[in-house]
């Protein structure tokens, strides 16, 4: 007969409950961040409207913002006595390095409205060799790939309060879609410098960086998936 492993969350004090509600609801405000750079990525490759990118550029600051905001409450929250100080201390590793990944979401926005004649020199290597135009096909499945990351990561927060079973689960799927991010991010990387005859040597270093940019967001969305595991092996004791 098989038996069925049950393993629910030990929280249950009511300022403890409070305070990782408002830890799940600032991890939203995080997703909501990356989601709306996915979406930049998006229009500035392939929509190629750099107003509407910068447009989205300033609400993806507000939204950080807002996250930024949502992790000092919970901050607060801590240093008010919530939950023993066992574990105060990886909550609050927890809280930065959730707030890391909106950082580093913004800092790939940055890096991309920064370089404003990157899209006259992405219409002019394109000009030179038809291939270039492929370079973008991979930018839906990147975004794709890290909304989905980030996505696993937020369910991993929102199960330390209900399920350290599936806390510990959704960890795991995290570091899992961060190596594929990784296998896409190279693989767009080998192709620019496939065709980097086409570009003008600063475009090929610029284009490289905002790539590993973006990547970034789903290696700070792996740490948050290290201290979750350690979170959970630390409420099991």
């Amino acid at each position: 007969m098989k038996v069925l492993a049950i393993s629910f969350s030990p929280i249950s004090g009511k300022r403890e409950k409070l305070a990782l509600e408002m830890l799940v609801k600032n991890s939203e405000k995080v997703m909501e961040t990356v989601r709306r750079t996915g979406e930049l990525m998006r229009t500035f490759f392939m929509g190629r409207d750099l107003k509407r990118a910068e447009e989205m550029g300033k609400e993806i600051s507000r939204v950080e913002t807002e996250a930024d905001a949502g992790r000092r409450e919970f901050m607060s929250v801590l240093h008010g006595g919530a939950f023993l100080p066992a574990i105060r201390g990886d909550l609050a590793r927890l809280a930065e390095s959730l707030d890391n990944v909106a950082d580093v979401s913004e800092a790939a926005m940055r890096e991309l409205l920064q370089r404003k004649r990157l899209m006259e020199a992405i219409s002019s290597a394109e000009s030179r060799n038809a291939n270039v135009a492929a370079l973008w096909s991979s930018i839906p499945k990147l975004v794709e790939a890290t909304d989905e990351t980030v996505r696993v990561m937020c369910e991993a927060i929102r199960a330390l309060g209900t399920d350290l079973r599936v806390a510990a689960e959704k960890a795991k799927e995290v570091d899992r879609l961060e190596h594929e991010v990784d296998i896409i991010e190279q693989g767009m990387l080998v192709n620019l410098y496939a065709l980097e005859e086409a570009f003008d040597p600063v475009s090929v270093f610029q284009l490289g960086e905002v790539l590993r940019r973006y990547e970034n967001i789903t290696d700070r969305a792996e740490d948050v998936s290290d201290i979750i595991s350690i979170l959970v092996y630390t409420l099991r004791a």
